[in-house]
Formats: structure tokens, C-alpha cells, sequence
């Protein structure tokens, strides 16, 4: 497991050393930082990050009321504060409002790693239970028949969630905008459909961000959107490459191996998780879209 970071502080020196401990002791990935709350809001909004190490003190907007912010957005985004504040009452509000440990300044390495790790081992375990949520969600899905009656999937959402199921990534933060793209493509007419994903996939991802803010009014942006996305996928090509390598007859793997993805960079994907290879496969957004809707496809 190697969960995302992302580091707020207005001393660029604490910054630093949080990096550096992070990295020389591989606890996971920083993928941003920021000087002051309001540029933070913004990017762990985007950027979604699994950890935030958050000063209490912050220039623009304090550590606590980020965090409150952010919770009521439901991130599922997990926080340590920094601080040298010692106050007991100040120390058990950040607690009720959803801090998860309590790192104090100066910064002492063997507590930044020890809880660290702590929170990763809550992480893992949440992972744990989501699989076994997942399981039991598929376990529905995928049942033909319930008490005798055959289960009837109406609505092309419902199809999508059903192959991101199979594919072990229905949880994913992606999933939600591979559902919206691949019913924004649904609601095109052929020829348009066509130029979108043969030629003009980023309009795709503008179309998305703009229902978004017109539809649902979120607030997010292109990039963040195909990161996302390209996560969840990278995700889907894990899964399927792990399948081949416990079973190479496995009807999943043989079903979306060659459909959703290039079987190339699926072997090479199993490659790298046998160590035979230092990278992994690699994937195309166009390709997983145009499976997806070739299988729902097959399936009507």
C-alpha cells in the first residue's frame, strides 16, 4: 500500500523535512503542498490525497476549519495535524472535528513515522472492508436470479456499475466519472460519439466538468477529472493482470483482457507484479471507454 500525501504549512523548512521523512522512509507518495488554507481547500479538493498533514495555524483559513470543511465533502481523506500548540481544549476540538492524530512541533522523526503508520494500518484495514463490501455488492450485481426471479438491470448506469464491479473498481473515486463520461457518450448521436473518442477525448473530459458544475454544481476541473479516471483504470489493469497471474483461465480476465485494454500491456502489467519487468502496463482512456460500451453492447 502506498498512500497518497499531501503536506500543509506555511514554514517551507517543515514542508521539507515532512517530505523528506516521507521519502526516505517510504511511507508513501507526496502528490502536492501548500502555505496557507486556501490554496489547500482547492487542491486536496482536486487531488484527493489519502493523507493530509495539516499545520493548526495557517495564514487565510485555520487547520480545524479545513478540515470541517473538508469533511462535510466526504473525501474519505484522512488528517494529521501539526502544531506546537500544547492546549488540551485546542488539541480535543481538532479530534471532534475529525483529525486523526496529533503530531506536536518541533518535529521529532520516530513520532512522525510511528503515526504515520498508524494511519496506514487504519487505511489497509479500511481497504479490507471495502473489498469484502465490494464482494458482497458483486455477489448482488452479478446474480441472475434472486428467490427465482430474474433480476432486471434498467438503466444503462446500472449496466456500467455492473462491469466496473467485475472489474473491482466500483469504489474508486474514477468510477463516478467513467459512469457520467460513458452516459454523456450514450446521449450523443453516432457520428458525434465518434469524433469524441477518435479525435476529441479531452473535449470529453471539458463535457464532463462542465455537467458537473451545471448539472450537480461541483466544482472541479479537467485535470483532476482525468486523474481520477486514469487512476481508477490503472487500478482495473492491476486487477485484471493479478486475476491472470492466480488463474490464466479466468473467465474475468479472458472476458476484458483483450477488450477494455491491450492484452500487451496486460502481460506486461503481470510481468511487473512477478518482478520480471520495472514497469508496468500501460493504458489508453479511449480503449476502456470503447470496451465498456462494446460490452454493454454484447450484452443488449
Amino acid at each position: 500500500m502506498n498512500p497518497s500525501f499531501y503536506i500543509v504549512d506555511d514554514d517551507k523548512s517543515i514542508r521539507k523535512v515532512l517530505k523528506n521523512i516521507i521519502d526516505q522512509y517510504n511511507l508513501g507518495d507526496v502528490i502536492g503542498e501548500a502555505e496557507d488554507g486556501i490554496r489547500a481547500m482547492e487542491d486536496i479538493k482536486n487531488l484527493r490525497p489519502q493523507i493530509v498533514l495539516i499545520d493548526l495555524l495557517l495564514p487565510g483559513m485555520d487547520g480545524i476549519a479545513i478540515v470541517c470543511a473538508l469533511k462535510d465533502m466526504d473525501l474519505h481523506t484522512n488528517y494529521i495535524m501539526i502544531s506546537q500548540v500544547t492546549s488540551k481544549e485546542m488539541v480535543s476540538k481538532a479530534y471532534t472535528k475529525g483529525v486523526e492524530f496529533y503530531i506536536n512541533k518541533p518535529i521529532n522523526v520516530v513520532e512522525v513515522v510511528s503515526i504515520i503508520n498508524k494511519v496506514k494500518e487504519k487505511l489497509k484495514m479500511k481497504e479490507v472492508i471495502h473489498s469484502f463490501e465490494k464482494a458482497i455488492h458483486s455477489m448482488h450485481v452479478l446474480k441472475e436470479y434472486t428467490g427465482g426471479r430474474e433480476m432486471n438491470v434498467t438503466t444503462e448506469k446500472d449496466r456500467i456499475k455492473k462491469i466496473l464491479s467485475q472489474l473491482g473498481i466500483l469504489g474508486e473515486a474514477g468510477s463516478n466519472d467513467i459512469v457520467e463520461m460513458i452516459l454523456i457518450l450514450l446521449e450523443q448521436k453516432e457520428e458525434v460519439r465518434g469524433r469524441l473518442l477518435n479525435q476529441k477525448i479531452s473535449e470529453l473530459f471539458a463535457m464532463l466538468n462542465q455537467r458537473y458544475r451545471e448539472d450537480y454544481e461541483i466544482t472541479t476541473n479537467v485535470a483532476a477529472i482525468e486523474q481520477r479516471i486514469r487512476r481508477a483504470i490503472n487500478k482495473a489493469l492491476k486487477n485484471i493482470a493479478n486475476l491472470g497471474i492466480e488463474d490464466y483461465g479466468n473467465d474475468t480476465f479472458i472476458k476484458y483482457g483483450n477488450t477494455i485494454f491491450d492484452f500487451k500491456e496486460v502481460r506486461n502489467q503481470m510481468d511487473h507484479i512477478r518482478g520480471k519487468s520495472n514497469y508496468g502496463g500501460k493504458i489508453s482512456v479511449r480503449k476502456f471507454i470503447e470496451g465498456i460500451m462494446m460490452e454493454m453492447k454484447n450484452e443488449s
